[in-house]
């Protein structure tokens, strides 16, 4: 792997529900010369796959319920987000500031139950996450397939963490590609055998994609990855989600 090329998926549109992102992505590309070949990988930003599945609400849509209004007065946040927040989570695990830390439908532990309001309408509705990122991952995959080409597909979005300041793209769904590159039982430089190394490569392509797309006006939907060898699998992010007694900090 001795070359890696990322490139951002530029889209002026606006999408919508129903939307072919894998069309959009080879349309899209193909108009900068780029093509998707088999063995690529393509990454898709949250909110746009949201977009694409019918995963948005208005505000104007919520009613808030008691517990909303209460956190959203201590929380500074609108109450009709926080309700959004607590019904796509499964529990909340603490709060921090402006943030509330829950378990999301999919498992995920994330501020704000990954929902978001940027790049979404203006601030007139809010996205949040598919039920099962894993399985929209794929139906994306078969879209691609359908057009005639096979990639990896890895769903993105920004999180926070614990120890450090800024946000840093992770994977929260993927199809095609194995999560995990397990390097258990392999020698280092000086023949030591690797006893503990698994690379969680979803998240660090996840995080390299960011480069190209940025995070607020960019416009770029998402990222076309080239040179990167992986292994297919369609375990998805749910298979490297820690189990409540493996998790390391709760």
């Amino acid at each position: 792997m001795r070359e890696i090329r990322i490139f951002g998926i530029k889209y002026d549109g606006n999408i919508k529900k129903g939307d072919n992102l894998a069309r959009i992505t080879i349309e899209s590309l193909g108009k900068e010369g780029i093509k998707v070949e088999d063995g690529d990988i393509v990454t898709l930003t949250h909110v746009v796959v949201s977009k694409s599945v019918g995963c948005t609400i208005g505000f104007k849509q919520v009613k808030p319920s008691p517990l909303a209004v209460a956190l959203a007065d201590r929380l500074r946040k609108p109450p009709e987000e926080v309700e959004i927040i607590l019904r796509k989570s499964r529990d909340i695990v603490r709060l921090v500031g402006s943030r509330i830390i829950t378990r999301t439908e999919s498992g995920i532990i994330c501020a704000n139950s990954g929902v978001d309001v940027s790049n979404v309408d203006g601030g007139l509705s809010m996205a949040f996450h598919p039920r099962n990122p894993d399985r929209v991952a794929e139906k994306i995959r078969r879209q691609f397939l359908n057009e005639g080409v096979k990639v990896g597909v890895i769903i993105t979005d920004s999180f926070d963490r614990p120890f450090r300041i800024g946000q840093v793209n992770m994977a929260i769904g993927c199809s095609g590609i194995a999560p995990i590159k397990d390097l258990r039982g392999s020698k280092d430089l000086y023949g030591y055998v690797l006893r503990f190394k698994r690379i969680a490569i979803v998240d660090e392509l996840a995080a390299a994609s960011e480069l190209a797309t940025g995070s607020s006006s960019e416009g770029i939907i998402g990222s076309l990855i080239k040179g990167c060898r992986y292994d297919f699998s369609e375990k998805g992010v749910k298979s490297i989600l820690r189990p409540r007694k493996k998790d390391l900090f709760l």
